[in-house]
């Protein structure tokens, strides 16, 4: 009698209830290569289970779908095989509609902060301390990230989001009506606007749900009654501080006064961030002290802030483009004070687009260069150098990073050294002047035709935003994965290691739903299918003790497919990922396609040279269902069989 169980853990995506196990059912019961096979019934279940324990915190249970089907044979009762699915996907939903998809945007661009932390963290470790014990990750690289990420979320983003409103409030003078045009009016809309969210951040501070939402509520209450203020004692209010004019000084009106300073604020945390990006590339270079075999590149948290500043800049002045064309382009909308505020601050406003442009530009261009050489080269290209057969986490790409950061840091100390009165000379030579201030004056004098670029790459994403949904699911999911509750830099690992929400329910649904599925199924072996993403969680259940002792005596096979376990998570965030054979306790073996992107071998020798199996190129989606995937689990290696598999030799 056989009795076999076999979970299945879904990748990155948007897969929906029960799709991942209707398709391993389905391959696994299909006649492969036309061998005939005895006829199976397959009966359909599914439970909703608890995320966490039912106790009123929260008031209401939680629930999250498993997805059940039992085979068996009619010719042998005795034989059946029990399939389940672990189901994560709806804790990353894509966002529905263009607003909802760029305000997504926006998010994940920001959220890489997160990365950021955790590999800073990960990958330092305090002189005199145990990583493990508090304090031990308490270096002055992790310390500057977390200031990096607070500056961004709680200055950066919060101003960008202040004068958003601001410039909705300013649009009212387009409404036709007499009311409307009083200058007071405008005085007292942006009090309550500034005030109203400095009162608002105050009280979503202690309910946000994350951490970086928390700085960022911070942010919007600490810049809005900075502004509030300076709304009352400004220009627009009674003036106390103002620009006074004389014979040799002309001011701006009250309302440029005030944009011109939130401008020169925005300007001031932007040079911030730029210099702490510089510092942090400085610390990676320290010595690496990690015990493990890995080899290449570890530190990945300076590319990480270097392209959180190329690509905020990138989509922000992008949607400050728009705003500006619909002004020029829709009637009613243009001559009011909103569009003389554009034409007046908008170029100091986005003066690094031209370097955020560039380093996009690059991106593309290494990454078409890097897929057709993977495209040329795809067969057995898990052997290749690194610069071609990594795609994710590219050094190239950290390269073009750096190039982004540097020239990010001249472009600023011209614009301090001229105390921001550069006018780029637009029409002289390159042998009249050096190379440095001939490439910095054709950015600047390009800076118009970049921006049509940028604002027709904005209508793409407005015409695509579906499409871009979509490919934000992979990033998405990766963030998901690390974002946390509370800093906790100066605590314990173990105290760490509960401090990541998404992580600890996703690892949850595992275990309850093993739990569940052993109660009504008292199998004697336990296969575990997973793919990318889900190799990660699969492997991180798998050595939780609570896991091993509820699986107890039964034999296990692990089977990876496209993982990232060793050569991303283990390689940039070892602290957290680290795996050794004997806490998984298991027959593990890895499937891979020779031009997968994501996935590859599984090293540092955690599974014998002859269980990392490569397959023919074909992507990294689709291994559920791939003809070269279930002929290789169903080798005499693997043994795969639907009710009695081959048990295997464990890695110890």
């Amino acid at each position: 009698m056989g009795r076999h169980l076999i979970l299945t853990v879904h990748g990155i995506g948007e897969q929906k209830p029960g799709e991942t196990v209707d398709q391993v059912v389905g391959a696994a019961t299909t006649w492969l290569d036309g061998k005939s096979r005895p006829p199976i019934e397959v009966e359909r279940g599914m439970i909703e289970l608890a995320e966490s324990t039912f106790d009123g915190s929260p008031r209401n249970a939680e629930l999250f779908e498993v997805n059940l089907r039992k085979v068996s044979k009619p010719s042998a009762p005795q034989d059946e095989a029990m399939f389940a699915e672990v189901f994560w996907a709806d804790r990353s939903p894509a966002p529905k509609g263009t607003i909802k998809t760029v305000l997504d945007l926006i998010w994940v661009v920001l959220a890489l902060g997160y990365l950021a932390m955790d590999n800073a963290e990960q990958t330092h470790s305090r002189k005199g301390v145990a990583s493990d014990q508090p304090n031990g990750r308490y270096t002055l690289a992790a310390q500057l990230v977390h200031l990096f990420t607070w500056i961004f979320f709680g200055a950066v983003a919060t101003l960008n989001a202040y004068l958003l409103i601001g410039a909705a409030a300013v649009m009212t003078d387009r409404i036709p009506v007499a009311f409307f045009a009083n200058p007071a009016l405008l005085f007292w809309l942006l009090l309550a606007l500034y005030a109203g969210g400095a009162i608002a951040g105050l009280r979503r501070i202690q309910s946000a749900p994350t951490y970086l939402r928390r700085v960022f509520w911070r942010g919007i209450s600490g810049v809005g009654a900075v502004l509030t203020l300076c709304l009352v004692i400004g220009p627009l209010g009674l003036g106390i501080r103002a620009c006074v004019p004389s014979d040799t000084i002309t001011c701006p009106p009250a309302l440029e006064q005030f944009v011109a300073f939130q401008i020169f604020l925005l300007s001031v945390f932007w040079a911030a961030l730029i210099l702490l990006t510089v510092i942090l590339y400085i610390l990676s270079a320290t010595k690496l002290e990690i015990s493990d075999t890995l080899t290449e590149h570890r530190r990945l948290y300076p590319s990480i802030c270097a392209g959180m500043l190329v690509f905020w800049m990138f989509f922000i002045s992008g949607l400050w483009l728009t705003i500006e064309q619909l002004l020029a382009t829709v009637p009613g909308l243009s001559g009011g004070q909103l569009q003389r505020l554009f034409d007046n601050n908008l170029r100091e406003s986005i003066e690094t687009l031209s370097v955020a442009f560039v380093a996009i530009v690059l991106l593309g261009v290494v990454g078409v260069g890097l897929f057709a050489g993977r495209k040329t080269y795809k067969s057995n290209l898990h052997t290749r150098n690194g610069l071609i057969s990594r795609a994710i986490v590219n050094r190239l790409a950290q390269w073009v990073f750096l190039f982004g950061a540097i020239v990010l840091v001249l472009v600023t100390i011209r614009e301090i050294a001229t105390n921001q009165q550069f006018e780029a000379t637009c029409n002289i030579g390159i042998n009249e002047t050096n190379l440095i201030a001939w490439a910095l004056d054709r950015l600047a004098c390009s800076q118009g035709e970049i921006g049509l670029i940028v604002l027709g790459a904005t209508a793409l994403m407005y015409r695509f935003s579906s499409f871009v949904a979509a490919g934000l699911g992979v990033a998405r999911d990766i963030v998901t994965y690390a974002i946390r509750d509370k800093c906790f830099l100066r605590k314990d690992l173990e105290t760490r290691q509960r401090n990541y929400p998404d992580r600890k329910a996703i690892d949850e649904r595992f275990y309850r739903t093993l739990h569940y599925v052993l109660d009504i199924f008292p199998a004697d072996h336990v296969t575990v299918i997973s793919h990318s993403q889900g190799t990660v969680i699969a492997t991180q259940m798998l050595a939780d003790p609570r896991v091993q002792k509820r699986i107890g005596n039964r034999t296990l096979t692990l089977i990876t497919m496209g993982c990232p376990v060793t050569h991303i998570y283990q390689r940039y965030f070892p602290e957290m990922f680290t795996v050794t054979a004997s806490q998984l306790n298991a027959a593990w073996f890895n499937i891979f396609r020779q031009d997968d992107f994501v996935g590859t071998e599984i090293e540092g020798g955690l599974i014998f040279a002859n269980r990392n199996i490569p397959v023919d190129p074909g992507g990294h989606t689709g291994y559920f269902t791939d003809y070269q995937v279930w002929k290789a689990l169903t080798d005499p290696a693997i043994g795969f069989d639907l009710f009695n598999p081959t048990p295997q030799t464990k890695q110890t």
